[in-house]
């Protein structure tokens, strides 16, 4: 019989060897997270300030030339546009990244006509102001900021020439003919290469001969036109699963836009929560928002500790499996012991048949079977003619090869389902659990009686052996194992005694 691993092993051993498998591959997988993610969350930290202080750096730096080409503006006695076009060509100079500078300059509605002229004449080309509305009486006459001055000038951007930005359709929304700050920010414009804004900056009102109708109104705005792709230059980080965008949103009541967006490099992606970080820029620019998402991949992971992980679980196979290896082989070695004390207990060592427990068990089984189903059962018994003579003339050794060459015989001559059994010495017993009737067994013993026709041979010595048997039928001659048993011997010995007689007889005469 076979046994299970809980009958090898004590139940509290394997209990404790396979807890432990599980708390150590959990431990070491956890800490392999944790230590992956923490790494990853580091990386993603690192990477959003790289980025957030690349685009506060490039947002100041334009700040800064903004303001540096309003104050080489106010410093001049005088404020003329030629000379205003040659300070932001300097200033280009120096910061050749900046997309466009612009200036904003005051005209009261009764110097429109006169402004568009001197424009006209000044740029070499026609100029117009592009107001959004019209002065009517229901919208009284208010002064213009018209834009007067693009360096360099892009094709792309010569939309804003002369467009009225105290319109309120206009990038600033009427803000410089209001009470404003002297610098700010517009709301999303389109650029040439996408979207972006407009940063002004007001310029000293000393230049003003007249006093302001409003408060809070300057004369002239310096411009600076931004493009939020340039924020991000030369290009954003390539990063698998990494994105940015840059929204711009006046106030909570008012939608969203978006100036940038990164898209993710394609990459498969952890089953993870993504990362998350915001950032909002200075008072200035505080409508600005960097956004930034990052869903780590495969490929972020550490090698290392991906073959950490790998080594670990190694070594949790290979103890598991010298521990199960010592339960199998204990498991093969009791089965062999079972199998070699069954064998000892229930079949002859020398030929192999079953002995005298197995056949008395087989033959009481067969008597239960013959008592359920009212049928017969037939014991043969089977004993050698003058054995010991063969023992005597030529050894032990060539009378157990006798033994064992009967055996065989005897096997290849019954059925699969009868049993032939060495009980003692040159005694056999042959057990016929079923058969049909007188014919069968007559048929058995023509099989016993041609067993002895052909001689034995044991290496170069050739035997002719006889023996003698007797039967013994369920439930005729005896009701139990002993009774049949007995009954087949006194059988076996009448018969031999009496071809024992007869030669002696034929011998005599």
């Amino acid at each position: 019989m076979e046994r299970s691993l809980v009958d090898l092993m004590p139940r509290s051993q394997l209990i404790g060897y396979i807890a432990t498998w599980l708390a150590a591959f959990a431990l070491i997988s956890a800490s392999i997270v944790a230590l992956e993610y923490n790494r990853l969350e580091s990386r993603f930290d690192t990477l959003s300030q790289n980025i957030t202080l690349q685009v506060a750096q490039q947002l100041n730096e334009q700040q800064m030339a903004l303001e540096s080409f309003a104050h080489s503006l106010s410093a001049l006695d005088e404020f003329n546009y030629p000379r205003a076009k040659l300070s932001a060509q300097s200033l280009l100079q120096h910061s050749p990244n900046l997309y466009m500078l612009a200036i904003a300059s005051r005209v009261e509605p009764d110097q429109r006509q006169a402004f568009e002229q001197y424009m006209a004449t000044a740029e070499a080309r026609g100029y117009h102001i592009q107001t959004a509305t019209a002065d009517t009486p229901g919208n009284p006459a208010r002064d213009l900021y018209p834009v007067v001055l693009l360096v360099p000038e892009r094709p792309e951007a010569r939309s804003l020439l002369g467009l009225d930005l105290a319109s309120e359709p206009s990038a600033l929304g009427g803000r410089l003919s209001g009470v404003v700050a002297p610098s700010g920010m517009s709301k999303p414009i389109q650029l040439g290469n996408g979207p972006g804004y407009l940063l002004y900056h007001a310029i000293d009102s000393r230049f003003v001969t007249r006093s302001h109708q409003q408060p809070g109104q300057f004369s002239h705005y310096a411009l600076l036109a931004v493009s939020a792709e340039a924020l991000f230059a030369p290009e954003p980080i390539n990063e698998p699963g990494f994105s940015l965008r840059l929204i711009s949103q006046e106030s909570a009541d008012t939608p969203a836009v978006t100036l940038f967006e990164s898209p993710p490099a394609p990459g498969l992606a952890l089953p993870i929560a993504a990362m998350t970080g915001s950032h909002r820029f200075g008072e200035l620019l505080q409508g600005l928002e960097l956004r930034i998402e990052y869903q780590p991949s495969w490929q972020a992971l550490d090698h290392w500790h991906l073959a950490g992980l790998l080594g670990g679980l190694c070594l949790l196979m290979l103890q598991a499996y010298w521990v199960l290896r010592r339960v199998w082989r204990t498991r093969q070695h009791l089965l062999e012991q079972q199998h070699s004390l069954y064998n000892k207990a229930h079949f002859d060592h020398l030929t192999g048949l079953p002995n005298t427990n197995l056949l008395l068990d087989r033959l009481e089984q067969a008597i239960r079977s013959a008592q359920r189903t009212a049928s017969r059962v037939a014991v043969f018994f089977l004993d050698l003619d003058d054995f010991k003579q063969v023992n005597d003339a030529w050894g032990h050794d060539v009378g157990d090869q006798l033994l064992i060459q009967i055996g065989v015989r005897l096997r290849e001559s019954m059925r699969s389902e009868d049993t032939v059994a060495r009980i003692h010495g040159d005694e056999f017993v042959i057990l016929i659990p079923i058969f049909s009737g007188e014919r069968q067994l007559d048929r058995i013993r023509g099989k016993l009686e041609a067993l002895f026709e052909r001689p034995f041979k044991v290496g170069e010595i050739v035997l002719n052996q006889s023996g003698s048997f007797g039967l013994a039928v369920y439930p005729e001659d005896a009701d139990d194992a002993e009774g049949l048993l007995g009954l087949a011997d006194r059988q076996m010995y009448l018969r031999k005694q009496s071809r024992s007689e007869q030669r002696n007889a034929v011998r005599t005469a």
